[in-house]
């Protein structure tokens, strides 16, 4: 378990910007390839502090700022480090094919490791918002249950699809952080990530049962399923695209899984309600 806490708090020193215990010490790389491990507890550590930021400035400012309130939360503790990504990771699929699979890549990675941001890149961050805005704006009119539920699991979702994706990746090059997890993550790590996750799921089956709509019991063990199942054909794209995948391709992963989850969500309370 100390050596669980110590991925913890490398992940969180990894993935956001808050002060962790040891921040000033520089991490090395099997560190930061072990603190995948912790993706997923510190996504709910994240979570919790959506919660926090919705219930207090719920009482202060009408609905829908506090709901913007929330999501600049999301975005300003990680420093904004998987919009980053997205944006990156659109700007590069916009690249056209020019007939050499080859160069293609090249110019695919090469537009991805551009800092500017291009048209595309800058439409996916908006989508991105939006999307999240206007789903959790409609899951906050269900019950408190689900609606804090979805805001506790979100980092956390996003996080366990980049992880669960590592194993089995190759990285599309030699340098960058990507290499430190695409294809070196391990069991250990993905264990780690899959019991944060069934944890917190497992918790809402058993102590909230009568706030929850139908079937949740068959919802909580497909929601992972699905999730790894998008997460999959995201990154069978990124392989075909650019020959492997990229850490902004992980951010971007994580992006996508969120929105994913979020409509997996609202999909389940509409059939539920038949």
């Amino acid at each position: 378990m100390s050596c669980l806490l110590k991925d913890i708090l490398a992940a969180g020193r990894f993935l956001t910007i808050l002060p962790w215990p040891g921040g000033r010490r520089m991490m090395t790389e099997a560190e930061v390839t072990r603190s995948a491990a912790g993706f997923v507890a510190v996504g709910l550590l994240q979570g919790l502090l959506l919660v926090a930021v919705e219930v207090l400035a719920g009482q202060l400012f009408h609905p829908d700022l506090a709901l913007w309130l929330v999501l600049l939360a999301l975005v300003l503790v990680s420093g904004g480090f998987h919009l980053d990504g997205l944006a990156d990771t659109f700007d590069a699929l916009a690249v056209k094919a020019g007939g050499d699979p080859q160069r293609d890549r090249e110019r695919r990675l090469a537009a991805m490791k551009d800092s500017a941001i291009g048209a595309m890149g800058l439409l996916a961050i908006i989508f991105a918002l939006g999307f999240k805005f206007f789903a959790l704006q409609s899951l906050s009119h269900a019950s408190y249950a689900i609606y804090y539920s979805s805001l506790l699991l979100l980092p956390a979702v996003g996080k366990w699809a980049m992880v669960v994706a590592m194993p089995r990746a190759l990285p599309a090059r030699p340098d960058g952080l990507g290499r430190l997890f695409l294809g070196a993550v391990g069991r250990r790590e993905v264990i780690w990530a899959c019991i944060s996750l069934a944890l917190p799921l497992l918790a809402l089956c058993l102590l909230l049962p009568g706030y929850l709509p139908r079937y949740y019991f068959l919802f909580y063990p497909l929601l992972p399923l699905l999730i790894y199942l998008g997460g999959r054909a995201a990154t069978a794209l990124c392989r075909r695209r650019f020959g492997g995948l990229t850490g902004d391709n992980l951010g971007a992963l994580n992006e996508l899984a969120e929105i994913l989850f979020l409509f997996l969500v609202l999909l389940w309370l509409r059939l539920s309600a038949w």
